[in-house]
């Protein structure tokens, strides 16, 4: 076989495990609780500056 096609195989499977392990449906963002919060903001809480 010539170089250019163990390059071109090479880089065909190496495009197939990055776009096999980018469409699993596991993120850290789905498992992260900081997107969970739903609270909000109390505008009893929020001071205003004196010049603004």
């Amino acid at each position: 076989m010539s170089f250019k096609k163990i390059i071109s195989a090479v880089f065909a499977i190496a495009l197939l495990a990055v776009s096999a392990v980018s469409c699993s449906p596991n993120s850290v963002a789905d498992e992260d609780s900081l997107y969970d919060n739903h609270q909000g903001v109390e505008k009893a809480k929020i001071v205003m500056p004196s010049n603004g």
